[in-house]
């Protein structure tokens, strides 16, 4: 599971300690977390984006088009998100790829 903490805090131009004072953390604390040498509880991860400003799930690694994709469903009523995932199991199956929950 990669993170893109140090990513989000390079855009921002902040060093560690600037993120990790504004997430209640240690210094040393963030740096583990960003090398992935100490796992982060849910508790420090909601720490770290809120004070990045986004959402805990745009922490993790994800490329350009599968965010795009979060935030379009994210937006769907329920109905069309069900609609949605329908459509997409029915592609993945006919490329052989079964979803996880299968």
């Amino acid at each position: 599971m990669a993170l893109r903490i140090k990513q989000l805090r390079d855009e921002k131009g902040w060093t560690q300690e600037v993120l990790a004072s504004k997430a209640g953390l240690s210094r040393s604390q963030l740096a583990m977390i960003e090398k992935e040498t100490r796992p982060a509880n849910t508790l420090r991860l909601n720490a770290i984006a809120t004070a990045l400003g986004v959402s805990t799930e745009d922490l993790f690694e994800t490329d350009e088009r599968e965010r795009k994709i979060i935030s379009i469903l994210r937006a769907l009523s329920a109905d069309d998100a069900d609609a949605l995932l329908r459509v997409a199991e029915a592609l993945s199956s006919r490329q052989g790829v079964l979803p996880e929950s299968q």
